[in-house]
């Protein structure tokens, strides 16, 4: 993070078999949380991201900040039903993120706790495998 010096940065992360997603807002110390399943980060994830935030934009943080960390909203998104689902969960996060191209009021945008429909999912699968075979029939 130090040397790329984005402004966001927009991670999927596999934790026992289990895909979630974050959005890291580095210059305003900002990580945003989806989770499926509607855990809360575990320790361990925070406490890589707040220790790679630590004096990102080069200035000395004071003791104070420091041990605070990053601050995290933990956003009201779509709770899945079952268990094998939760790569579409991001992908569908990822591409609303994208295409809406906005940094702030996550709590507004991302406030459905309804799972997605069916048929959104297997929008998801046919897109996502089209894009998959062009790429490969381009190389």
């Amino acid at each position: 993070m130090q040397s790329s010096k984005r402004d966001v940065y927009l991670g999927a992360y596999l934790n026992g078999a289990h895909w979630q997603m974050v959005v890291i807002l580095s210059k305003k110390s900002l990580v945003v949380w989806f989770y499926s399943l509607h855990h809360r980060p575990d320790n361990y994830l925070k406490g890589i991201i707040n220790s790679a935030l630590k004096g990102v934009d080069g200035t000395p943080q004071p003791k104070s900040k420091a041990a605070v960390g990053a601050r995290w909203i933990v956003v009201k998104c779509n709770k899945q039903k079952g268990s094998t689902k939760c790569g579409y969960y991001v992908i569908h996060w990822l591409s609303t993120i994208i295409s809406g191209s906005f940094r702030n009021n996550w709590e507004l945008y991302f406030n459905d706790v309804r799972p997605l429909e069916l048929d959104t999912l297997k929008a998801f699968r046919i897109q996502w495998a089209n894009y998959y075979l062009k790429v490969r029939n381009e190389t």
